[in-house]
């Protein structure tokens, strides 16, 4: 079954007031498309970058929200890596940090989708990914002292129930800061929700879902304040 993703038709009302507080960070257009995260959902993880001062922000998935969390991370002396499997998508949005002069709060690196070792999918899962970002250059690209994570890459596609973002804390889980948040967008799918009952278990910290924001959250700090 195809993946149902949150289009501009179906945004809240939260979603366009959440569009109007991101404009101070959106130096220019921001490519918006049908992947993007949701206004609501990227202000929360906003919310989370100041309120707790985060300084070394990683996303698995650019887009829209490279842009804005770059812009935020200026404010707090922050920096970013965006992964993104698409070399082309990769470097364009480069070229946009470029341009809006952020090139030196955040960079996008090309991260191809290879095969996924057998020893790195879940023991007795018959839903883990066969491919996922190249392990070997995701960890070149990754820097240590991970305090925000956001995982909203690689694309479920047409891959149906396939844990395909279920990796991410299992192989940087070394990488993370003693305090961290960890986002997971899409949330309100079957799969992304058994893959936050899997990080769980693997980071000892509770997840919570916010059902109206299809985001998934949890941290060594407690709650969050999510948007409206």
């Amino acid at each position: 079954m195809p993946e149902t993703r949150a289009t501009p038709e179906k945004w809240s009302l939260g979603d366009l007031l959440a569009m109007q507080a991101l404009q101070p960070l959106m130096p220019r257009y921001v490519p918006w498309t049908s992947w993007s995260m949701r206004p609501a959902a990227l202000a929360s993880v906003v919310n989370d970058v100041l309120l707790r001062d985060r300084r070394t922000v990683v996303e698995l998935g650019a887009g829209s929200s490279t842009m804005v969390l770059a812009r935020a991370l200026a404010l707090t002396g922050g920096s970013l890596v965006s992964v993104e499997h698409d070399a082309a998508f990769a470097a364009a949005l480069d070229r946009q940090l470029h341009a809006a002069g952020l090139h030196e709060r955040a960079v996008v690196r090309h991260v191809p989708l290879t095969a996924l070792p057998a020893q790195e999918t879940p023991a007795g899962s018959r839903r883990a990914p066969r491919r996922w970002y190249d392990l070997d250059a995701l960890q070149a690209a990754t820097p240590h002292g991970i305090d925000l994570l956001v995982v909203d890459g690689p694309p479920a596609g047409d891959l149906g129930h396939v844990l395909v973002r279920e990796p991410a804390v299992r192989v940087l889980r070394h990488k993370l800061a003693a305090s961290f948040s960890v986002y997971l967008d899409d949330a309100d799918r079957e799969p992304e929700r058994e893959t936050l009952a899997m990080w769980e278990s693997q980071l000892g910290i509770p997840f919570t879902i916010v059902e109206r924001l299809g985001l998934g959250m949890g941290s060594t700090d407690g709650g969050f304040a999510p948007t409206l």
